[in-house]
C-alpha cells in the first residue's frame, strides 16, 4: 500500500449557510460496503486535534483473518496470531499449502494458551481455525486495567519478599504470574483497538465517549514493563540461590521497595483520578523512591555486600520499575491538564 493510499487531501465544501462537508474516498466506501443514507460515527481524539470516522456497523469481513503459514517460522506464526487477536478478529484461519508440521502446530497451540478467550474450534491436515469468544461487552476497560495493576503489584510484592526472605519458591511464584499479566494486557489491547475502530462500543466497555484510549494503552504497556522488572528481580534471586542479606542491606532494600510501592500506588491513583494534586503527589513519591535508591546504591558501593553483582542488578530492576511508573505519571499529567483546562492553545 502506497503513502497515497493512506493520505488523501479533500477540499472542504460548503452546503447551505453554515454546513461544511468533505467527500469520502470511493475505494474506502466500497471496502466498507457503504451506500447513500448509511450512518458514520465521527469521534474526536482525546486532544481534540483529529477526527476518527468509522462506519456505524463495521464490515463483517473485519471479523475474520486468514494466515498463510507456508513460508512462516514458528515465531512468525505466533506474532501473526497475536496481531490478529489484538486487532479484534473473531475467527483466525491458519492455512498452509501442505500438512502443518508439529513446530507450527505447537506454535499455534502455545499462542492459543497465552491469549484469553482464544480456542481451536476446527483442525485439519492443512488448516486450523481459532475462534475468540471474547465480546467487547464482556469486560469493562477500567476494570481490566485495575486487574492488570493488581496482578503486577502482587508479582512485584512476591519478588521483593523472595529477596528479603531468601525464598526461591516465592520467586518462582512471582515469575509464574507474568503469563497472567500478558493475558490481561493483550486482552486490554484487543478491547482498545476494537473500541477505537467502533466508538459506539464506548458505553459497552464502561467508557464515556472521548475516553483517552491511546494514553491508557501506554499506561498498560508501562504496567507490563514493571512486571518485566519484577520478573528480572525474581530471576536474580533464583540465580543466586536465594540472597542472604545482612541487617543494614536488608533495611535499605526494604525502604527502597516500600518507597516503590508508594510511588506505584500514587501513580495508579493519578491515572485513575487525573488531577494536578494527584500528579504532584506522584512526583513526590517518585522523588522519595529516588532518594532511598541512591542511599542503597551508596551502601552497595561502600560496604560491597555479597552477592554484590546480584544486588546491583536487583536495585537496577527496582529503578527500572520506578522509571516505568514515571512514564505512566506523565500520561496522568497530560490527562489532568486536559481535564482541568490548564492548557490553552491558540491558532497561529
Amino acid at each position: 500500500m502506497s503513502s497515497d493510499d493512506l493520505r488523501m487531501k479533500r477540499k472542504i465544501q460548503k452546503l447551505g449557510s453554515s454546513t461544511l462537508a468533505v467527500t469520502l474516498p470511493a475505494e474506502w466506501a466500497r471496502e466498507q460496503g457503504l451506500e447513500k443514507g448509511d450512518e458514520l460515527v465521527v469521534q474526536r481524539d482525546e486532544s481534540s486535534g483529529s477526527l476518527l470516522v468509522v462506519p456505524d456497523t463495521p464490515a463483517e469481513t473485519e471479523a475474520t483473518a486468514t494466515i498463510d503459514v507456508a513460508s512462516l517460522d514458528p515465531e512468525s506464526v505466533r506474532r501473526a496470531i497475536l496481531a490478529q487477536y489484538v486487532l479484534g478478529r473473531q475467527l483466525i484461519e491458519v492455512e498452509s499449502d501442505g500438512p502443518i508440521g508439529p513446530p507450527i502446530f505447537e506454535a499455534i497451540t502455545e499462542t492459543e494458551r497465552r491469549l484469553m478467550g482464544l480456542g481451536v474450534v476446527e483442525e485439519g491436515i492443512d488448516t486450523v481455525a481459532i475462534r475468540c469468544s471474547v465480546d467487547p461487552g464482556d469486560f469493562e476497560l477500567p476494570t481490566l486495567m485495575d486487574r492488570l495493576w493488581r496482578t503486577e503489584a502482587t508479582m512485584r510484592s512476591e519478588a521483593v519478599e523472595a529477596l528479603l526472605s531468601s525464598d526461591t519458591d516465592l520467586a518462582e511464584r512471582a515469575i509464574g504470574r507474568q503469563r497472567q499479566v500478558e493475558k490481561l494486557f493483550y486482552l486490554f489491547l484487543r478491547l482498545v483497538f476494537t473500541t477505537y475502530r467502533n466508538p459506539r462500543l464506548n458505553e459497552s466497555v464502561g467508557l464515556e465517549t472521548g475516553f483517552p484510549l491511546i494514553g491508557y494503552r501506554s499506561v498498560a504497556q508501562d504496567v507490563v514493563l514493571m512486571a518485566g522488572a519484577a520478573r528480572d528481580l525474581a530471576d536474580d534471586v533464583i540465580d543466586a540461590g536465594g540472597v542472604a542479606l545482612d541487617a543494614e542491606t536488608q533495611e535499605l532494600l526494604t525502604e527502597v521497595a516500600t518507597a516503590l510501592e508508594d510511588a506505584a500506588t500514587a501513580t495508579r491513583q493519578a491515572v485513575t483520578n487525573p488531577t494536578t494534586t494527584a500528579t504532584s503527589e506522584g512526583r513526590e513519591a517518585l522523588a522519595t523512591f529516588a532518594s532511598h535508591a541512591d542511599r542503597a546504591q551508596e551502601h552497595l558501593e561502600s560496604a560491597r555486600p555479597e552477592p554484590l553483582l546480584a544486588l546491583q542488578r536487583i536495585l537496577l530492576a527496582l529503578r527500572r520499575s520506578a522509571d516505568h511508573a514515571e512514564d505512566s505519571l506523565d500520561v496522568a499529567t497530560h490527562f489532568a491538564f486536559h481535564s482541568t483546562g490548564a492548557v490553552e492553545t491558540n491558532g497561529v
